[in-house]
């Protein structure tokens, strides 16, 4: 077979400084001329001069291919496979033993992205890959299925290692000559070996007598030309006691490297600090060493460790303190060092020998084809390019649209201003539920920032306006009712549709018009430049006004709302669930910014397809001064509740399944298991929805209250045992600001940047929530120690910190 093997560097020139690269070309090419096949070499020019055999452009390259008609190319670098031409019949392979973009993540991190798109449109020329070793193997997986590669019937990338050829046993005897160890090579920005150095010569410089580090390094020949200055650098032969145990060189031509191991050399170090290109790679110079019949001294993280140890060819270090002790035992064990030598030559006869690596790629060019590609889309070309025209109905929509922006625009007539206009649900007051809470006590907050805010809901009669904290309700005008379809009748409409039926109400705005009417109204009376939605649905009007009104939509993501209503609701169907989803993603992707209240939450969406760059979090905030006050409910005597028995409290609406679930936990775990201890304990099950009759004699069901502060404080503790639920607990934050020690499970304190043990104990078990319950008790130093941690992490929620965030959102829509 004739293989044309397309290198970024000319053969390997002994006399030459030479890389780690064209080593390995030559060593394939022999490899591969061993076998029988008959192998040309081109390469890119970078001199004046074109010397035969180079190219210097897509051009050139492609006058080699037709001249030559290879039967399969081998292509030694990534950004070359740039240059071949479309449509190749030939089979390519590319070599990557090199993984760049790991390696660019240090040297250049601002062009990593456009790198890794090159190397993707790359790879759309090629039809495998070879990596030196099984770590570099599955680096690629999704970059080769972006670009294009079928992966379900094969994985076309080959392990061919880095290969190495036996030179002989190092000719110097360190016990006569004296121990030199050698390193270096290249100065690569992601090769820290300074830590490792440094500890070496101290060691060593402490040693009689002084054992000698030589140290070679340079630059890239294609980074920077190599010094030509001729300036006479330290020679290792020198007396130790002339200078201190390291000493470094320029890179050498290649004969002389190879020269300097066998005649001076008696150890190979190959230590750096760990990072993830370490991790991936595999150095060229660690090879030459082992077929110089030096052991190597390497860390253990590097993929030549395992055959190192595997064949005890010298020693793997995980730190650099490790050397302290490690040091002084090599040198002092000659006969160990001359066994571990003859081993390092051993290793490289077995497993390192060129035409042992090279196997799989003569195994691939026995059946070498094009690779399976995924089907690609096109469209046709549809001749002259002429603007479309859409069916009749389609224009006639069009038309009303223009004309309805106009009159909207005409109506709204105003220039856009800061206010800030709420959508969403009805149920805000009391606000005894964790969406009323935040939208409300935002809409506070920023009022108090001098903003002027308003909130539309479904009511048609009146929306809220909010001015220096406080709320009042603002009527409708009379246009707005006379242009909305009657409620009783979107109602039925509505909630006849495919939707579950028990969370209906929050995809009302879907089929209910007048949301836009009453929209407009508010919005002009509070000049706003803010359309917030605080559900995904409620986007819908504010999305469809926006232009009309020039506004920027905001939507706040108090839960995922399609994954929380699967997990709640059986009767969900996967046709509702996928239409529920795509609903969401949407109305996120279409709306300007998207508010999530938790990192987990933000990450789901991320996954499930909303734009990264729309999104951001703000957690949920707490009124800490309504918590400064004193406890205004005595509730041990509203519900009789002895002195010396202990107040547990939980709270939240009860008609919410996970919190259902909580109440069924004390009923019939926690509070049995505490009396079987001897504590008798009560709970304060605060909150609206409780059910008809208590599960327990000592749970006390409050319904729902005006403030939730003052029964909180009532208690001695807090314990949340949820083990389902989305969002983020607003519970967990009132605890912490009614200075409560706390105790839950890792599902209840979800999305809160807590420090288990500081800040709250987090326990998924019920026997030790049990015992952590007891503790608190009976040991009130660690509850004071909790509650005093957990109210300094609630004071930096304050809802005046989190309506600083909203209004920096805001000033970036502007």
């Amino acid at each position: 077979m004739k293989i044309l093997l397309i290198t970024q560097e000319p053969p390997l020139l002994s006399e030459a400084v030479v890389s780690g690269n064209a080593v390995r070309t030559q060593q394939i090419r022999q490899a591969l001329e061993g076998a029988g096949h008959e192998v040309l070499q081109t390469w890119l020019c970078i001199d004046r001069k074109l010397t035969q055999g180079a190219f210097r452009n897509r051009d050139q390259l492609q006058g080699i291919l037709m001249k030559q008609a290879p039967d399969a190319i081998i292509v030694a670098y990534w950004e070359l496979l740039g240059l071949l031409p479309y449509d190749l019949r030939q089979p390519v392979i590319l070599d990557y033993v090199a993984p760049r973009s790991l390696e660019e993540l240090y040297e250049s991190p601002d062009t990593v992205k456009s790198s890794m798109r090159r190397l993707r449109l790359n790879l759309r020329h090629c039809d495998a890959v070879m990596v030196g070793n099984g770590k570099q193997r599955h680096l690629l997986l999704n970059t080769l299925i972006e670009a294009g590669f079928d992966l379900r019937e094969s994985y076309p990338v080959l392990i061919v290692p880095l290969g190495a050829e036996v030179v002989g046993p190092p000719q110097s005897d360190p016990m006569k000559d004296g121990w030199l160890m050698v390193a270096g090579g290249v100065s690569w920005p992601w090769r820290k070996s300074e830590s490792y150095t440094a500890e070496m010569e101290r060691i060593a410089n402490e040693m009689c007598p002084v054992p000698r580090i030589v140290l070679f390094g340079g630059h890239y020949r294609w980074h920077e030309q190599q010094d030509s200055s001729g300036t006479k650098l330290p020679d290792p032969t020198v007396s130790p006691a002339q200078e201190t145990a390291v000493s470094h060189r320029k890179l050498e031509s290649y004969s002389y490297f190879s020269n300097f191991l066998s005649q001076r050399a008696h150890i190979g170090v190959e230590l750096a600090e760990w990072n993830v290109e370490r991790q991936y790679s595999q150095s060229f110079r660690s090879l030459e060493f082992l077929r110089h019949g030096l052991p190597l001294l390497c860390n253990r993280y590097l993929p030549i460790a395992r055959l190192i140890e595997k064949y005890d060819a010298g020693w793997t270090v995980d730190e650099p303190g490790s050397l302290s002790s490690l040091l002084p035992e090599i040198l002092s064990r000659p006969d160990e060092w001359q066994k571990k030598s003859d081993n390092a030559l051993q290793l490289v006869t077995q497993e390192l020998r060129p035409e042992r690596s090279v196997r799989p790629l003569l195994g691939w060019l026995k059946s070498a084809s094009k690779a399976a590609r995924l089907p690609e889309v096109s469209t046709p070309n549809k001749g002259k390019p002429v603007l479309g025209v859409p069916p009749p109905v389609q224009r006639l929509k069009r038309q009303f649209k223009l004309i309805r922006q106009v009159l909207i625009g005409r109506l709204y007539n105003q220039d856009r201003g800061n206010g800030v206009l709420f959508v969403t649900r009805g149920d805000l007051f009391p606000s005894d539920h964790g969406a009323a809470v935040r939208t409300v006590e935002t809409a506070k907050a920023l009022s108090n920032r001098g903003l002027q805010v308003g909130i539309v809901t479904e009511e048609r009669k009146f929306w809220y306006r909010f001015t220096d904290g406080e709320v009042v309700q603002e009527k409708f005008p009379l246009w707005v009712t006379s242009l909305s379809v009657p409620a009783p009748l979107v109602k039925l409409l509505h909630y006849s549709r495919d939707i579950p039926f028990s969370n209906s109400f929050l995809y009302l705005p879907l089929t209910d018009r007048s949301f836009q009417w009453r929209i407009l109204a508010a919005a002009k009376r509070v000049r706003a430049g803010i359309l917030q939605a605080e559900f995904p649905a409620y986007a819908q009007p504010c999305i469809k006004l926006r232009e009309a009104m020039n506004c920027a939509v905001v939507l706040v993501e108090h839960n995922v709302e399609y994954d929380r209503i699967k997990a709640q609701v059986d009767e969900l169907t996967p046709a509702q669930y996928e239409n529920l989803k795509s609903i969401e993603i949407t109305l996120c992707n279409d709306s300007d910014a998207v508010v999530c209240v938790s990192d987990n939450d933000r990450r789901k969406l991320e996954l499930d397809g909303v734009r990264p760059e729309r999104m951001q979090t703000i957690p949920h905030g707490v009124d800490l001064d309504q918590y400064d006050q004193p406890a205004a409910e005595d509730a041990r005597a509203h519900f009789a509740i002895p002195r010396d028995e202990a107040v547990l409290v939980y709270h939240g609406t009860f008609s919410y399944p996970p919190n259902r679930e909580a109440l069924r936990i004390f009923a019939e775990v926690l509070l049995p298991g505490l009396e079987d201890q001897g504590l008798r304990m009560h709970l304060l099950a605060v909150g609206k929805n409780p059910p008809a009759n208590s599960p327990h004699p000592r749970i006390h069901l409050t319904d729902s209250v005006e403030h939730v502060a003052p029964w909180l404080k009532s208690a001695d503790l807090a314990v949340v045992p949820l083990t389902e639920g989305g969002g983020t607990r607003m519970k967990i934050i009132d605890c912490f600001a009614a200075g409560l020690p706390l105790i839950s499970t890792s599902k209840g304190i979800e999305g809160i940047p807590v420090v288990p043990g500081q800040h709250a104990l987090v326990i998924d078990d019920w026997d030790a929530t049990i015992s952590a319950i007891r503790e608190c008790w009976e040991i009130p130093e660690k509850a004071q120690a909790l509650a005093r941690e957990g109210r300094a992490l609630a004071e930096s929620m304050d809802w005046k910190v989190i309506a600083e965030k909203y209004d920096s959102l805001y000033s970036t829509l502007s």
